[in-house]
């Protein structure tokens, strides 16, 4: 096997910005697995226990609503019974409000199940590139360095045999 090298610099060079490329490399793999973390905490603790909370002041809420409704239609002013409009509103809207909550929880109840099988694919796909991180261009460094050695060593060797056929 033969090369045909002209600078060793360059091979130099070039193993530095290998070195480089793998720690940048290797810090924005981190970043996106630590942003995954976030995620999956926001999505299966944050998001659950604010709905829940939401819920429970639904539920009151409309528990509420219902008792104001309820207490004007049993009202009676002058022998008639007021429309109640205002009452029967707030109990729609409370109503409403609830079933946004519940809709919201299974939401989130979705997401998470897509984002687990998301992130599961994500992680396979990463598993490639984080070998080639951690294993392949190490060894490559490796080999880039050894090379440099043995072609300095060897320009060494060249340089004193050459001046001595001046």
């Amino acid at each position: 096997m033969s090369a045909n090298i002209r600078s060793i610099a360059a091979l130099r060079d070039f193993r530095v910005a290998l070195i480089t490329y793998i720690d940048d490399a290797s810090v924005a793999v981190q970043s996106m697995v630590m942003e995954l973390q976030r995620t999956f905490e926001w999505i299966e603790h944050d998001r659950p226990f604010y709905w829940n909370g939401q819920l429970k002041r639904g539920f009151d809420l409309v528990a509420q609503t219902r008792s104001n409704m309820d207490s004007c239609l049993m009202r009676t002013v002058a022998g008639h019974r007021p429309s109640c409009i205002e009452e029967k509103q707030a109990y729609a809207r409370a109503k409403q409000r609830l079933q946004h909550c519940q809709d919201q929880m299974k939401f989130v109840k979705q997401v998470a199940n897509h984002l687990h099988h998301d992130a599961d694919e994500f992680q396979g796909r990463m598993a490639g590139l984080q070998t080639l991180l951690d294993n392949d261009l190490p060894k490559a460094v490796a080999r880039l360095e050894k090379a440099v050695t043995i072609l300095e060593s060897y320009a060494e060797i060249a340089r004193p045999s050459d001046e001595s056929q001046l």
